[in-house]
């Protein structure tokens, strides 16, 4: 089943990208880790604090993204 665009959407769609800036300004910036304030690592059983990047693991514990020494 082939779906039938019209050439005309196409080149307009076309013409709207040539013209779009993408600049890195357009992307959002910043913090993209997760946190988990008051949780406890379950690697090394410390707690995690405000502003401490941490994961979230696949049996839904928490641990620090590099845990502190």
């Amino acid at each position: 089943m082939s779906m039938y665009i019209p050439q005309s959407k196409i080149i307009s769609d076309v013409i709207a990208l040539e013209h779009k800036d993408f600049t890195p300004q357009d992307h959002v910036t910043g913090d993209h880790y997760a946190h988990a304030p008051g949780r406890i690592c379950s690697k090394c059983d410390r707690q995690l604090e405000a502003g401490q990047p941490a994961r979230r693991r696949g049996d839904f514990s928490w641990v620090h993204d590099v845990c502190p020494d």
